[in-house]
This record gives structure tokens, C-alpha cells and sequence, in this order.
């Protein structure tokens, strides 16, 4: 009897029926607590995002070098212009070289005349020139064939002009107005294209030896901090957006950044010239890739083209280095 009753009962409890509403709620309760146990695994194994450490993006799929340019005597500031010439400031011969057409300017302080010219820059058809050794910055009229300074020492001592002190970058925007980086007074100045102040980035406390500046589509201003070895990016209005780099060896550090570029596609390439490098970053600022170890002695600038092909002065070897990005 006592058997009978016990399998009765098991009997009972394996024909208890549960409501079919329950079903779907106990399959849910189950998910959810699979999601946690995921995120939490995957949470304890990630590290924050910061100036020293990039993840990587998407990476670029290669980058060919190409050929080399010669020619020049410590090559520093590159730029093209709206024909599609390449020109360099061919800052130890104090001159600028325009494609296989044309060479501008010779030694002197006259205006037209270079010392050490670093950087170059271009508002449709007006090139303005970081005549360092000079200590200003004059502008070129490719039409007319004429030049004028936008500022720091004038020849007409007349006229007021902005102090600079060994000016070793330039940069334009969409609008013209254009970006003076006054490197030995640790800062970035804003004119118009005749000079007048529009806004002042920087000083002591902000930049150490800022060596170029460049401005996006956008309006945003990315500056190569070099002192800092970091790159300081602000909007418009000269509000800091971020900042990021740091000094060493590693993705997304620098050893004296000297300049800084942007693709078609707004990547960014920065000239890590301590490291013998080119790294690039996506418009964020995260890691992507890097280039030219094996072919960059004391790399200084850096343009692309828009068939991503990147033209780097190189100084030590005096040579332009040309390289093809191909991206996803």
C-alpha cells in the first residue's frame, strides 16, 4: 500500500500542468540574466579609453611608399596648391619651390626674401609663407606676382604689425582668415588676410613650442603641441574640444609632433618626427595605423592628396617621401 501511495504521488507531481502564460516570462527571466553575465565578463576585461592608450579602429589595409623627390636642402612645410602643384618651402635654401615650374624668393630680409622659410599655406590664390628666421609672416600674391607681410617685423617700420617670435607654422581656413603659430610665444593667432587680430590661442600655460596648426571643413583647429607631444583640437571658437598624445613609444604617443594633415575620408595624420613615423587617427582621435618607419629620417610635414596619396618632407634627407594610403 505504502508503494502504491508513493508512486501515486510521484504520479501526481509529474502531471502538475503550469500555466502557459509563465513560459515566455521564465524564458525572459533567462535571457536577461545571460546578457548580464556577458557584459559584466566583457566590462571586467575592457580599459578606459585615455591620452596614453588608443584601441584600435578601423585599421588601414596598407600604405605602399612610392617614389622620393629630391632636390631640396632641409624641406620643411608642404602644401598644394589649386592647380594640383606640390610646393615646398625649401627652408635651407630659403626658397619656395611650386611643382617643377616655378621657385620663389632667396636669402634676405627684404620683403620677398627668406630666412629660413618653415611652413606654407593657401587661400585660393594667395600663399602666405612662415618666414621664421624673419620673424613674420608674408603673404603672396600668385597673380600678381607681388608680396606683402601680414605680420611681425615690417621693413616699413611705420606700419603696426602683430610681434612674432620665430613663426614656424601657418594655416588657412574656408573663410580666409589665417592661422598664425607664433611658436616661441606659445601661442596661435588668428587675422584676417591683412593681419588684423581676430583671436589669440595659447600662451605659456597652454602650448609648449607649438610647431603647426591646421583647420578643418569644420572650423575646428587641431594644433601640434610639440613641447607637450600632444595634439590639442578646439572648435571655432576657440574652445577646447580634446587633447590627446602623450610622450613614448606607443599607439597614440609622440616624441615631438610636428605637424598634423586630413584626408578626404577626415582621418588625421600626425608627423610623430621623434618616432621616425606617421600616425594616423580617425576624426576622434583613436588609433588607426602608422607608416614610414622604414623610410623617414627626421620627418617634418605632411599633406594628402586627393587620391590619398601622402607627401612628407623629410629634413635630414632632404627629400620629399611619397606614399599611397588605401583605406577599407
Amino acid at each position: 500500500m505504502q508503494d502504491k501511495k508513493q508512486n501515486s504521488d510521484r504520479n501526481s507531481a509529474s502531471n502538475i500542468q503550469y500555466p502557459a502564460s509563465s513560459i515566455p516570462l521564465l524564458l525572459l527571466f533567462l535571457l536577461i540574466f545571460c546578457i548580464s553575465l556577458m557584459s559584466f565578463s566583457s566590462c571586467s576585461q575592457s580599459k578606459p579609453l585615455n591620452v596614453q592608450s588608443f584601441p584600435s579602429a578601423t585599421s588601414l589595409i596598407a600604405v605602399n611608399h612610392i617614389t622620393t623627390i629630391g632636390g631640396f636642402y632641409q624641406p620643411a612645410g608642404i602644401a598644394i596648391d589649386l592647380d594640383g602643384n606640390l610646393c615646398v618651402a625649401d627652408s635651407g635654401n630659403n626658397r619656395i619651390v611650386v611643382g617643377n615650374i616655378d621657385i620663389i624668393g632667396r636669402f634676405g630680409w627684404q620683403v620677398g626674401e627668406f630666412d629660413h622659410p618653415m611652413d606654407i599655406a593657401f587661400d585660393g590664390l594667395r600663399m602666405y609663407i612662415a618666414d621664421s628666421g624673419n620673424n613674420r609672416i608674408q603673404r603672396y600674391s600668385i597673380v600678381e606676382r607681388t608680396f606683402s607681410i601680414i605680420a611681425g617685423e615690417r621693413t616699413d617700420k611705420s606700419e603696426n604689425s602683430l610681434g612674432l617670435y620665430s613663426p614656424q607654422g601657418v594655416a588657412t581656413d574656408s573663410k580666409g582668415n589665417v592661422f598664425i603659430v607664433d611658436t616661441w610665444n606659445n601661442r596661435i593667432l588668428k587675422t584676417d588676410p591683412l593681419g588684423r587680430l581676430l583671436m589669440e590661442l595659447g600662451g605659456l600655460n597652454r602650448f609648449n613650442k607649438p610647431q603647426s596648426a591646421m583647420v578643418d571643413t569644420s572650423g575646428n583647429i587641431y594644433v601640434c603641441d610639440t613641447g607637450n607631444n600632444r595634439i590639442c583640437k578646439f572648435d571655432f571658437s576657440g574652445s577646447q574640444i580634446a587633447i590627446w598624445g602623450g610622450f613614448g613609444r606607443d599607439r597614440g604617443q609622440f616624441q615631438n609632433p610636428t605637424s598634423i594633415a586630413q584626408d578626404r575620408a577626415k582621418n588625421l595624420y600626425v608627423v610623430d618626427q621623434g618616432n621616425k613615423r606617421i600616425q594616423a587617427f580617425n576624426k576622434d582621435g583613436v588609433y588607426i595605423g602608422e607608416f614610414g618607419l622604414d623610410k623617414l629620417k627626421e620627418p617634418y610635414d605632411i599633406v594628402i592628396d586627393n587620391e590619398y596619396r601622402a607627401y612628407v618632407t623629410d629634413m635630414s634627407s632632404s627629400t620629399v617621401e611619397v606614399f599611397k594610403i588605401i583605406l577599407p
